[in-house]
Parts: C-alpha cells; sequence; structure tokens
C-alpha cells in the first residue's frame, strides 16, 4: 500500500481548512463532522514516489513529519500538541481534546487486505483503498469504499485503535539530519558501544591534565593533599566541568560512534573479530600488525564504498582510515593524492557521508512497506551537494535492483534540493493570518513556482544561476509554458532527452520583457569572471528584433557578455512550415481548437472571483483575427476584447499546461495536444543543442582561465628563471582546478609531454634549461585541444599528445625520456596509492 494523502486538523500549526469551508461549491464529508459542526481537514497530497514539502518558517512543514509518524503508529499524541488557536484549545475540567490526524491509503494489495481483516474482521473482503483517522491515541475511525460512492465506518478504541495496523502498515524510518561521522573512533568502541562515559580525544586529553595537575599536588599526608587540592581548585574546576558532557552531547557522540560502526561493520562488511584485533594491535603499539589490519579495511572501504556514483564532485573521492594513538581516524584522499582529516575539510562532507551510510545501510522491512522521513536535510550541504542528495533518494524510491520502492518525504529550505523536472512533487505549506493556520498552496508547480519565492525568502532563478545554463526568455508566460509542458510532455511517455527541458540543468530566467534582456544578460555574465552559460529565446515581433539587433551588436562588451550564435528568435526555428498565420512567439504554435480550449479554461477559472458568466470563444469569433501580421495570442486577445473582455498571457500559459497534462477525452482535441507537444520537442531539440554548445564554450573558457591565471602568476614570481620543482608545482596548481572535458584531458596531457621535454622529473633543484623555449609553450598550453586537433606532427603517444621526438631547450632529439614521478597522479588524476 502507498501514501497517497495526509490529512491533519487542530494540530500544532494546522488548524482546519477555512478557504474549503468558504467555498461556495464545497461539500462535508463524514469524517469532517464534529456533531453537527463541519471542520474539514487540511489536506496534503503526498507523492507515490518523492515528495517535496517547502515553506517559510512556522508554516508548518516539519509539524507534517511528525503528524504522518503519528497517524500511522498512534504513538506521540500530546495535550500540548492542541493548535492554540482552534475552537478546542481550553484548560477546562474534563477537557481531553486530541489533534486530529488521518492518512488516505491506495493501491492496497490483497495479502495486506488479509492482514487487515485479521485486526478488523468486519472490513470488507475486497478494497484497494481506505482512509483513517485518529482522534487521540485510543480513538480510530476506519471508512472502507462501499462500491456506491460511499463508505463503510468502522470506530476502533482502546487497545484495538492502539495495535491496528502494526504488521501490514508501512514503517517509518528516518535519515538523521543532525549526526554526522566523526574524526574518529575511539579503539574501546570499534565492535560495539561502551557504557559509562564516552571517552573522545578532547575528553582523553583532558583527563590526563586533570592527571598531571594530581601528580603535582600529590602527598601521603592527607592533610597536605587536601590543602593542596583547595589550591588547585580553580585550575581543576574549568577542566571537569568540560568533562561532564550534557545527556545531549554524549546522545550526540554516541550516535556519531553507532554510525561510524555501521560504516565499518555493515557498508565495508569488515569482520567484527578483526576490529577487536586491530583495538588490541592499536593499544598494545604493535604498529606493523595495526597497520596491514589498517590497509586492509581500506581496501575494503574502496571496493565496497561506490562513493563517487553519489559524489560528483570529485570523483577520485576515497575515504580511508588510519590507526593513531588509541583511535581509528578517518581521513578523505580526493583527486590531487592528498590526504585530509576530517578537521580539514567542510561540515558539508560530513553530513552527506552520514546521509550516504544511513542510506547505504537501511535494512528493508521483510514484511512491510517503509517511508522514509527527513526534516532539512540542506543545512550543512553545498548547492551541488544538495543536488548530490537527489539521488540518494532517488535511489529509495526508483531503486534499480529490484528492491521494494521506498516512499520519501522531506522538507528543505533550499531550492536547490528541488527536482525542477517533477515540479508536481513540490508542496508549499503557508502560515495564514490569525486563525486560519497552515495551508498547502495548490497548483504551485504551474504558477510560475509562486509562492515558492516567499517560501525560500529568494527569488528561485537568482539564487539557481550558479552551475546552470541559464534559458533568457522574455516573459513570466514563456517560463510557464516551457517548464510545464517539458513536465506533460514527460508525463505522457518515453521521450528522447533532447525533446525534453531538464529543468535541474537549465535555468528559466524570466526578464520581464525583450527590452529588459540585455540588461538581464549582464547582471548573469557581466559581474563575474566565472560567467555562467546562458542562451536567450526572444519573440520574431519589433521588440524582439531589436533586442536581438543590441545583443549581436559586433563589437567588444556585446562579444564579451554572449555569443551571437546563442541569441536566437522563435521564427528561425521554422517549426511550422508554411503557416497560415504570423509565426512569432510560443503560442504561435498552438492549433485554433486548443488555444481556444485553454482561453475559455482561463475564462472559466477566472470567472469564479468576478460577477456573471464566464464568456466562451468560438472558432469563428477567433480565426478572422489570424493574419500574417496576427498570431494566436493576438487573435485571442482581439476577440475577447470583441465581448468587453480580457484574455493575461500567463493565464493562458497555465491553462495550456493544465490541458496538455492530462489525456482528454475529446479524441479531436487529443489529437491538438499531440499536435502541438509534438512542436514542443522540436522546439526543445533547437533550445537543447544550443544549450549544449553554450555549456561546451563555458567550460572551455573557464579552463582556459584557469591557465592563464596560473601561467600569470608563476611567471610573476619566476619572471627568469625557475627550478624544475617549481614548475612541477605550477602543473599541480593547474592540474587542481581542470574537470573531466576534452578540453582539461588533452592540457592534462601536454603537461605530461612538457614534464618530459623539460626534464622537468629530474633533479628537484636543477633550473630549466631554455626557460625562454617553456614559457613559450605555457602561452600556448590553454589552447592545447585546438593545437592537437590541427595536428603538430609525429604520432600519438599515449595520453594523445605527439611526444615521439621531444625536444630539449636547444632543440637536440633525447635518445629516451624519463616516466615522470608521483607528482604524475596529480595531473592525470591517477591513484598514487
Amino acid at each position: 500500500m502507498q501514501l497517497s494523502k495526509i490529512y491533519a486538523r487542530f494540530y500544532k500549526s494546522f488548524n482546519f481548512d477555512h478557504h474549503r469551508k468558504a467555498h461556495r461549491d464545497a461539500e462535508s464529508r463524514e469524517w469532517e463532522m464534529i456533531g453537527d459542526l463541519w471542520y474539514p481537514y487540511i489536506e496534503v497530497p503526498i507523492d507515490p514516489r518523492i515528495t517535496t514539502i517547502v515553506g517559510a518558517n512556522e508554516s508548518g512543514k516539519s509539524h507534517l513529519l511528525g503528524a504522518i509518524e503519528m497517524a500511522i503508529t498512534g504513538k506521540g499524541f500530546r495535550h500540548q500538541d492542541l493548535c492554540r488557536y482552534c475552537d478546542y484549545f481550553n484548560v477546562e475540567r474534563g477537557n481531553e481534546f486530541w489533534p486530529h490526524l488521518g492518512i488516505a491509503w491506495s493501491d492496497v494489495t490483497e495479502a495486506e487486505v488479509a492482514k487487515i481483516r485479521v485486526d478488523v474482521p468486519s472490513a470488507p473482503e475486497r478494497f484497494d483503498a481506505f482512509l483513517m483517522f485518529r482522534q487521540g491515541p485510543d480513538r480510530l475511525d476506519l471508512y472502507f469504499p462501499d462500491g456506491a460512492g460511499g463508505y463503510q465506518h468502522l470506530p476502533l478504541t482502546g487497545s484495538k485503535a492502539q495495535g491496528f495496523g502494526t504488521a501490514v502498515l508501512p514503517r517509518v524510518f528516518t535519515i538523521e539530519s543532525k549526526v554526522a561521522l566523526p574524526g574518529a573512533l575511539p579503539t574501546s568502541e570499534l565492535v560495539a558501544a561502551q557504557s559509562g562515559p564516552i571517552r573522545d580525544r578532547r575528553t582523553r586529553k583532558r583527563s590526563l591534565e586533570v592527571l598531571d595537575i594530581l601528580r603535582r599536588i600529590f602527598s601521603t599526608d592527607q592533610s597536605s593533599f587536601s590543602q593542596g587540592l583547595k589550591g588547585a581548585a580553580p585550575e581543576l574546576s574549568p577542566i571537569l566541568t568540560e568533562l561532564d558532557d550534557s545527556p545531549a552531547t554524549r546522545e550526540e557522540l554516541a550516535k556519531s560512534y553507532a554510525l561510524a560502526r555501521r560504516l565499518l561493520l555493515q557498508l565495508a562488511n569488515v569482520e567484527p573479530e578483526r576490529l577487536i584485533e586491530l583495538a588490541h594491535f592499536i593499544e598494545a603499539g604493535e604498529n606493523g600488525h595495526a597497520t596491514a589490519l589498517v590497509e586492509s579495511i581500506n581496501q575494503q572501504l574502496e571496493q565496497r564504498l561506490n562513493f563517487p556514483k553519489y559524489w560528483v564532485q570529485d570523483r577520485d573521492f576515497q575515504l580511508r582510515v588510519t590507526a593513531l594513538e588509541s583511535d581509528l581516524v578517518f581521513t578523505i584522499r580526493d583527486r590531487t593524492g592528498t590526504q585530509y582529516t576530517f578537521d580539514e575539510r567542510s561540515n558539508g562532507l560530513k553530513f552527506f557521508l552520514s546521509y550516504f551510510i544511513q542510506s547505504q545501510t537501511h535494512e528493508p522491512d521483510p514484511e512491510r512497506p517503509e517511508i522514509l522521513l527527513m526534516d532539512e536535510p540542506d543545512a550543512y550541504l553545498s548547492a551541488e551537494a544538495q543536488q548530490d542528495l537527489l539521488k540518494i533518494f532517488r535511489g529509495f524510491a526508483e531503486p534499480d535492483d529490484g528492491a521494494r520502492p521506498v516512499q520519501v518525504v522531506y522538507v528543505t529550505h533550499s531550492p536547490f534540493l528541488l527536482d525542477k523536472n517533477r515540479a508536481e512533487r513540490i508542496r508549499v505549506l503557508q502560515k495564514g493570518k490569525g486563525a486560519d493556520g497552515t495551508r498547502v498552496i495548490k497548483n504551485a508547480s504551474q504558477n510560475h513556482y509562486e509562492p515558492l519565492r516567499s517560501a525560500f525568502g529568494a527569488y528561485v532563478g537568482e539564487t539557481a544561476f550558479i552551475g546552470a545554463c541559464n534559458l533568457l526568455v522574455e516573459g513570466v508566460a514563456d517560463q510557464v509554458l516551457f517548464a510545464g509542458l517539458s513536465r506533460a510532455i514527460q508525463r505522457r511517455g518515453v521521450s528522447s532527452e533532447t525533446e525534453l527541458l531538464d529543468l535541474n540543468r537549465v535555468v528559466l530566467v524570466p526578464c520581464g520583457s525583450a527590452s529588459h534582456v540585455p540588461y538581464m544578460l549582464y547582471l548573469i555574465r557581466g559581474r563575474d569572471s566565472d560567467a555562467p552559460a546562458v542562451i536567450i529565446l526572444l519573440d520574431s515581433d519589433k521588440s524582439g528584433s531589436d533586442a536581438a539587433t543590441i545583443l549581436r551588436s559586433d563589437d567588444k562588451a556585446s562579444r564579451r557578455l554572449i555569443n551571437p550564435d546563442y541569441v536566437m528568435q522563435f521564427a528561425e526555428f521554422s517549426i511550422v512550415q508554411d503557416a497560415s498565420h504570423l509565426m512569432a512567439e510560443p503560442e504561435d504554435l498552438l492549433p485554433l481548437p486548443l488555444a481556444i480550449a485553454a482561453a475559455n479554461a482561463y475564462f472559466r477559472e477566472v470567472a469564479e472571483f468576478r460577477e456573471g458568466e464566464p464568456i466562451v470563444l468560438a472558432e469563428d469569433e477567433v480565426a478572422p483575427h489570424l493574419s500574417g501580421t496576427a498570431g494566436i495570442f493576438d487573435a485571442l486577445k482581439a476577440a475577447a476584447k470583441a465581448k468587453d473582455s480580457h484574455i493575461d498571457k500567463i493565464g493562458l500559459a497555465r491553462a495550456i499546461v493544465a490541458i496538455c497534462e492530462v489525456k482528454s477525452p475529446d479524441a479531436v482535441l487529443e489529437k491538438d495536444i499531440a499536435e502541438f507537444l509534438q512542436r514542443m520537442k522540436l522546439l526543445f531539440k533547437n533550445l537543447n543543442r544550443k544549450r549544449r554548445a553554450a555549456d561546451e564554450e563555458r567550460l572551455r573558457h573557464r579552463v582556459k582561465a584557469l591557465v592563464e591565471q596560473q601561467r600569470k602568476i608563476f611567471l610573476q614570481d619566476y619572471p627568469e628563471g625557475a627550478t624544475r620543482e617549481q614548475g612541477l608545482f605550477l602543473f599541480e596548481r593547474i592540474a587542481d582546478g581542470l574537470d573531466h572535458s576534452l578540453e582539461a584531458k588533452a592540457i592534462r596531457d601536454e603537461m605530461l609531454a612538457l614534464t618530459v621535454e623539460f626534464g622537468l622529473d629530474g633533479e628537484p633543484n636543477e633550473r630549466i634549461s631554455d626557460y625562454d623555449g617553456f614559457k613559450t609553450r605555457l602561452k600556448v598550453l590553454k589552447d592545447a585541444l585546438a593545437i592537437n586537433r590541427e595536428g603538430r606532427g609525429g604520432s600519438e603517444a599515449a595520453g594523445g599528445v605527439a611526444v615521439e621526438k621531444p625536444r630539449t631547450g636547444n632543440g637536440d632529439t633525447k635518445p629516451k625520456a624519463r616516466k615522470p614521478r608521483a607528482r604524475k597522479a596529480a595531473m592525470t588524476g591517477a591513484d598514487t596509492a
């Protein structure tokens, strides 16, 4: 079975649904009634796979996670959780009112039905969905569909309510978001937690300081010793106070050590007996045996961890252990081969490792489905690490090893922890005014990600410029249309990646109008040396053409901001051949019947907030307005104006998306939808082609800028000459910043060739011969890929650089080149272990 909806009322910030109760068409349902009074529940739909909960502070996000667990288990109900502004909050004697929580279950299997009937024999023999509502720990109301549009109500109380579903309802588990992998694990904690105070490296050090003080004042004479203790009290007091950790600190440390044990015993599958031996060898100072066991553990970690699959920031990352004094210390080796302790790395890596270990060592329930809850995992993670965390969530929800899928529900404040390709999975909570309490914003994904802006406290587009390709469009309607239709294409079946916009990689940036596009381009690319990739789509009208002219200007400032090839106008794609009307903007791809259906849907929605009946447009009222100078939206606007009405472009875009997201029962309209989406696929293909080119160009420029910056610094430091070791250090600094692009690979290969050619792997303190020649070769190092493609003569050596006849500084040919030493690994990314 799957959780499909969570219901809450009178629980913390959740009062009841005032908006639904006030709606003129709303009808009450039996589980919403308290006597004759109607209190609709706040309802939050839950996605079958992954649900993202966002909202401003105090909007009830974390409360919702607690509601899920309490509604399933019946445990954790407290009177103090009763909503303080609900009608039932009072101190009257005998008031036993509790928060009310409920769940809708779907996809119930026959086996699960049989188990439910063990608890509730009067339940129907067949059903695939049911509702359950808890009004406190001892009262449970079950509602089963009766097959006639109604429900069979079965109340349970006391122990029957408390024990319902323990063998069949999904098991809730969490990934601890505030427990990090420790920097070291004491040998006493290697296999199992120890009773009594936890002694980490800090407490051991401070304990030794206490012992030193006591030794200094010790005397066999009791009176003298007592007097000495009094004198040492000011010195001992702060140390002993620090050693007296709070229960919360001890619990946090115990969880951290337990996580380290899970890493070693479960994930790395280290034999516990070997850890016992290791603890003995470390304590006994038998370094040879300890080193051998540690190296074996490191090999096991490397084979079983598979961490680079999830941590894309460094594909050569390795987690290792080192024996030091009475600890097993965790260290990190990066792509340069350098080893660091945890104290030298960011908190983000420690916490991401924690999430990874918890996810990989999770032991599934053999009998029941499961639901993962996680509260604000973004707190310690960088933007890139948050995108990596999404892979862990997908690993639970969409396993590729045949395991049972796990539903994932998580709370976040970060725009980087949104899967923008799955906007339908986002739930936005908002704190209402006064007694309204928390409410759910419907259709948030169709409304320009509004009110996600207020939920995050920042404009999503602005914060997402980093590390993405930005598609600049004229207005919000374009953003709504492109995001929604990409989602609609994806939901309708298998499509090529080139026929979709990957919204986790492409940021849609509405500029307000065509005239604002150049300024937005400057904001994105004109203020920083590391400018993100940008492509621009403009309408093919006068304002779009004027903006294109400015952006394509053949002057240095414009060329620095954007390659003219990435400034596109809609009509240049010629998606519809021999069109009978103007093709100037995306809305012009709409078949006329579909455009009219969307316009009428828009008028119906607007009519809910206005007096009178909505207007209805017909094809013969719109078609006459189409011409070689007027497109679809122009015609709709003119037809609406003729009926004393108005149509809004953003509202029309939302209506188009809503129609295209579901299969229409009207066969003719469905055919038009399919035709329209096929046209959008062609548009997305063209945009993706430009996006890939812009991404590649950005990588080339970034790599070239890195090489040129390091070259200039090197020549400033060593204008007249440098040692071979200083030359190698230059290449190491360059290699540290290179990515995995073809441009970077060519530069690595060229640095290896220069290492051989100029003898940099020889005696470190010797000067580089022919320093002028070395500087000349450095000047073109950034162009290594282009030079290789043009061909420099000679055969291709291993690594792809022509070094068959490497030259010395005076032009002589070396008979044989020596291999570079260990520093070669830094340039190639190879492991030196």
